[in-house]
């Protein structure tokens, strides 16, 4: 009788001692669970108020871009009607500072374009307008600009099959313009620019090459990150960040392959398709 009640004195103090671990590890579960929930609270203000901040952002930028814009597109058309010989005849001197006044209008627009889509990147403003795009009559259009800015410098080589995706138009033109203006303005002024677009298995290459002053593994391996677009400093190097992001949007890649004093080449490719998405919350454009 006695051995039995001892037993029976042993089995509830275990199940006692069962009972409170249990209530400890419970307790240690409840807490983990309010700091979990307390600290996802927190990482959801925080994104909501960093949103907040992206959006004044982008809507500051598009005033700016706005403002700028209207002024230099009137410059860069006074520009154009000097270069062509609407008010007379030139000097050399005339048309070389005049030409130097289109060129940099063209980048200040390009740069305040930049700034918008960055900013609607960032703020997750972007609606993806996916539609069939014809890649080379986009580069066509492009290469065709950009000669009149840069002229006797830009080939052109699209053969075969007009190559054709699913994207938004507007952000393949302007990450196509930003590379092709890239590759003018840092490789040098004798550089020569050429363009290659042609179809692949899974979409369109396009290629970009120069036999400029190329860059150093270091400045190439910083190509399509802020603040720097070639070897050149004279740029902001948010075109080529640009680019990198929209042709990710679109499922691509970039790749680098640049020697210095030999040149630079850019391939980026594209798919037929974008990946599934109905909004863009980090990328593009206008």
């Amino acid at each position: 009788m006695a051995e039995s009640l001892g037993g029976a004195a042993v089995g509830e103090s275990l199940l006692c001692a069962a009972v409170v671990v249990l209530l400890i590890v419970l307790a240690g579960v409840a807490e983990a669970l309010r700091r979990a929930r307390r600290r996802a609270a927190e990482l959801a203000a925080e994104n909501r108020r960093w949103r907040a901040l992206a959006m004044d952002r982008a809507d500051r930028v598009a005033i700016v871009s706005h403002e700028l814009r209207t002024p230099i597109a009137l410059i860069s058309g006074a520009a154009e009607l000097l270069l062509d010989g609407t008010a007379g005849a030139l000097s050399t001197t005339q048309h070389g500072l005049v030409d130097t006044i289109d060129v940099k209008a063209s980048e200040v627009l390009a740069l305040a374009a930049d700034l918008l889509t960055d900013a609607k990147i960032d703020a997750a403003l972007f609606q993806f307008r996916a539609t069939t795009v014809d890649v080379r009559r986009v580069t066509t259009g492009i290469v065709r600009d950009l000669r009149h800015l840069y002229p006797n410098r830009i080939t052109l080589s699209a053969r075969g099959a007009s190559p054709r995706i699913m994207g938004d138009p507007d952000l393949i033109r302007q990450a196509l313009t930003n590379l092709i203006t890239n590759a003018a303005r840092h490789a040098g002024e004798e550089a020569r620019i050429g363009v290659t677009v042609r179809p692949n298995e899974d979409g369109v290459l396009i290629i970009v090459s120069d036999d400029g002053t190329g860059m150093s593994p270091e400045q190439t391996s910083e190509l399509f990150r802020r603040g720097l677009a070639g070897k050149s400093e004279t740029g902001n190097g948010l075109g080529m960040l640009i680019t990198r992001r929209i042709v990710e949007l679109h499922g691509g890649r970039c790749l680098v392959d640049s020697a210095v004093n030999v040149g630079t080449t850019i391939l980026c490719s594209l798919p037929r398709r974008t990946p599934e998405r109905d909004e863009l919350s980090a990328d593009p454009v206008a």
